[in-house]
């Protein structure tokens, strides 16, 4: 039946040709040509699974990397404290601005209500039996660690900040939740908003105490040359800090 079908063509070669080569056994392997609106592939890869994952929440530090040009900000300080028992205050970040400095305590606690009062020394998390000491409370010799090295800027406006992650509730005490205090309590991403709005604050409230560019530089030096980037000194005071915890 082929045969008769070829002698059919035999006027046309170059379609006898096209004939016999879609019915050749090498027309049918893996190599031919297919569609590309027939391929589909069912398989999963590894692009496939990571589109559907959440994009992960920027950092403390990535935050704050977007506050103005004005701002200087120093992360994951160790300074040297005599007042505590480990003989240095671990400050997780400073932010130093034309109207005072942030200095910023983040805590991770990813579930959970917070509840507790300014006054308070032990407040109270719905998730777990234990309680926490007053955050603030602890914070304040943090503070109180980094006035102790500013040098001629001691006087000034220090501005206490503890931030928790989204994923719990803050049920506190509203006055540590209100810019016009110098001790807050907030979420997390609130904290360059926060920053801002106090910065505004202070300066309606005390429009004469502004630093300029070489303030703000002079601040983050002294800052800077007494944060102790010794490793040994580091795991010591981790290991000390997990004793007192």
């Amino acid at each position: 039946m082929f045969k008769k079908i070829l002698s059919l063509f035999k006027s046309q070669p170059e379609l006898a040709n096209q004939i016999t080569a879609s019915a050749s056994p090498s027309s049918l392997s893996s190599t031919a040509p297919i569609p590309t609106r027939m391929v589909r592939s069912r398989r999963k890869s590894k692009s496939d699974a990571d589109w559907t994952r959440q994009p992960e929440e920027p950092s403390i530090a990535q935050q704050l990397h977007g506050l103005p040009g004005e701002y200087k900000v120093l992360n994951d300080l160790l300074v040297a404290n005599p007042k505590s028992r480990s003989g240095y205050s671990s400050i997780d970040h400073v932010v130093i601005g034309p109207r005072g400095i942030f200095v910023i305590e983040t805590r991770n606690l990813t579930t959970g209500e917070i509840r507790g009062g300014r006054r308070e020394a032990n407040w109270t998390v719905s998730s777990s039996r234990i309680k926490m000491y007053n955050p603030l409370m602890q914070h304040r010799g943090h503070v109180e660690a980094i006035q102790a090295h500013l040098g001629d800027y001691k006087r000034v406006r220090l501005i206490s900040m503890v931030t928790f992650t989204n994923r719990c509730r803050i049920s506190v005490d509203p006055a540590v939740r209100y810019v016009n205090s110098d001790e807050l309590i907030i979420y997390d991403h609130e904290l360059v908003e926060t920053i801002l709005r106090k910065t505004e604050r202070l300066e309606a409230e005390v429009p004469e105490t502004l630093y300029k560019e070489q303030d703000i530089q002079a601040i983050y030096n002294l800052l800077n040359a007494v944060n102790s980037t010794d490793s040994q000194i580091r795991a010591d005071h981790m290991e000390k800090a997990k004793g007192i915890k």
